[in-house]
């Protein structure tokens, strides 16, 4: 089965608890992430999940099956939290040297789906200082995730050779949507991995991946 009106409306719904952001809120690409708004996820455009392992620091992160609290357990940080039902978002952020003298806002998410307790979203950005701007500093050992694609500071001709497509949507954004059963056992169960790229000058800025899974 695939996802359809279904999952946009879910995501959507999501959206709803998480577009206003400020200080010590989901904000920046973490909000973006969340919702339906600026992404276009609505079609699948890639045969399969270009994400498998995620890589920080020296932890490995696994989208629906690891949790905010080991997260936090390896790197600290304050777990924040806005919205409920199906607005929830919980989240860790952390602000981190970016190399090349940049620094970066670095977000792991939960929602209703993934009971605020599983990460379901990861997302990167670029950013121009070292502010927090709500998030906590990122402690040694902690580095911006690494997820086998192209990231922060990739061009749109990088996009194109690795996922053989780039186009760029109405809020400058590269947006990549895998469909796939769940391994739920029954064959009833689809997940959605979603990819979202934030482009200036047809430079990376922003990178962001999520999985969902509906019945």
């Amino acid at each position: 089965m695939r996802l359809g009106a279904a999952f946009i409306a879910i995501v959507a719904s999501l959206w709803a608890g998480s577009a206003l952001a400020d200080e010590g809120r989901l904000d920046g690409l973490g909000a973006n992430l969340f919702g339906n708004s600026f992404f276009h996820f609505g079609t699948a455009n890639l045969k399969s999940p270009p994400v498998s392992t995620i890589v920080v620091g020296r932890m490995r992160v696994e989208l629906q099956h690891s949790k905010l609290a080991e997260i936090q357990k390896a790197f600290g940080g304050n777990i924040q939290q806005e919205g409920d039902g199906t607005g929830l978002a919980r989240w860790l952020c952390y602000v981190t040297d970016g190399g090349g003298g940049g620094a970066a806002k670095v977000w792991f998410m939960s929602n209703s789906l993934g009971g605020g307790e599983f990460i379901m979203m990861i997302a990167a950005q670029a950013v121009g200082s070292r502010d927090s701007g709500g998030c906590d500093a990122a402690p040694a050992g902690f580095a911006i995730p690494q997820m086998g694609i192209p990231s922060l500071g990739a061009t749109t001709t990088d996009l194109r050779a690795h996922f053989g497509s780039a186009s760029v949507g109405s809020h400058s954004d590269v947006s990549y949507r895998s469909d796939r059963p769940a391994r739920d056992g029954l064959g009833t169960a689809t997940d959605a991995q979603y990819l979202g790229y934030v482009v200036s000058h047809g430079v990376v800025t922003g990178v962001g991946v999520g999985e969902t899974s509906a019945q």
